[in-house]
C-alpha cells in the first residue's frame, strides 16, 4: 500500500507522488486515490506542459523521467499562452510567436494553431508571401526541417520590392544559378549551426528604386550575409559585377 500526501492541492499531490517513485510506471488509478479527484490525467498534462516536467505515459501509466523540470517547455508555455490571450487577429498572433523567440528557432503547427485557437495555416503563407517575413520550411529554402515545422530566418522582413518578383521567376534564377550564392558559392545543404548564412535571396542587379525589373537578367542569388553586404557597400551594377567575380 502506497501512502497518502499531506499537501493540500491535488496537483501538488500528485507530482509530490511521482517524485517519491522517481523513474517508476504509476498507474493511473493510484494517482486518483492520492489526489482525490478524478480529473489526475488534466493535472499530470499541466505539470509536464506549463511547467516542464518530464512525465511519460503510456496508456494510464505515468513516468516521472528527472526531478528537475525543464525550464525552457516552461517558459515557451507561459509565451504560447501570453500570446493566446492578446486581442488581435490571427495572423498577428503567429507573427508574435515567431518575434517571442529567438531568430532560427522551429516552430511547430501545433504551437501556432493553439496560439490561434485552431485558424489554418495560411496565414503563415501571407505573413511570408505577402508581408514579406522570411518564414521558411523544407519546402521554402531549409530542407532539413521536419514536415509542419517554420522557422523565422531573420528578424526584419523582406523588402517590399523583392515581394513582388513573381515566383516562377524566382525558380528560373536559382535554377540559372545552381541554387547557389553568386559571390561565396553557398547552397542551403551547406547550412551549418553557428554559420550566419542561413537562406538564399534574391538581389536585383540594377536596384529596383533606380527602375532594376524584376527580370531574369537583372536578378542574381546571393546568401543572406552577401546581400546584405551588397546593400552595405551600396554597389551599383557595374561595381556589383566586378565585386561578385572577385576573390574573397
Amino acid at each position: 500500500v502506497r501512502p497518502l500526501l499531506p499537501f493540500d492541492s491535488a496537483s501538488e499531490r500528485i507530482l509530490a507522488y511521482l517524485r517519491m517513485f522517481l523513474g517508476q510506471e504509476i498507474e493511473g488509478e493510484e494517482l486518483e486515490v492520492v489526489s482525490g479527484i478524478s480529473e489526475y490525467a488534466r493535472r499530470v498534462r499541466e505539470w509536464r506542459v506549463e511547467f516542464g516536467f518530464p512525465i511519460r505515459h503510456t496508456g494510464s501509466r505515468y513516468v516521472l523521467e528527472r526531478e528537475q523540470p525543464d525550464g525552457d517547455k516552461a517558459e515557451l508555455w507561459r509565451t504560447l499562452n501570453k500570446i493566446r490571450r492578446t486581442e488581435v487577429a490571427a495572423r498577428d498572433k503567429m507573427l508574435a510567436l515567431f518575434r517571442a523567440l529567438p531568430i532560427g528557432t522551429p516552430i511547430t503547427t501545433l504551437q501556432l494553431r493553439y496560439v490561434t485557437d485552431n485558424k489554418d495555416m495560411r496565414r503563415v503563407r501571407e505573413l511570408r508571401t505577402q508581408l514579406g517575413w522570411r518564414i521558411m520550411t523544407r519546402q521554402t529554402g531549409m530542407p532539413q526541417l521536419k514536415p509542419g515545422y517554420y522557422v523565422l530566418a531573420d528578424p526584419e522582413p523582406m523588402e517590399p520590392h523583392d515581394r513582388q518578383i513573381e515566383p516562377k521567376v524566382v525558380v528560373q534564377v536559382l535554377q540559372r544559378d545552381k541554387t547557389r550564392c553568386q559571390k561565396c558559392h553557398w547552397h542551403p545543404n551547406e547550412r551549418v549551426p553557428g554559420d550566419p548564412r542561413q537562406y538564399l535571396e534574391i538581389h536585383h542587379i540594377t536596384w529596383h528604386v533606380e527602375g532594376g525589373e524584376n527580370e531574369l537578367e537583372n536578378l542574381a542569388t546571393l546568401c543572406n550575409v552577401d546581400h546584405k553586404t551588397v546593400h552595405t557597400l551600396k554597389l551599383d551594377a557595374g561595381r556589383f559585377r566586378q565585386w561578385v567575380r572577385s576573390p574573397d
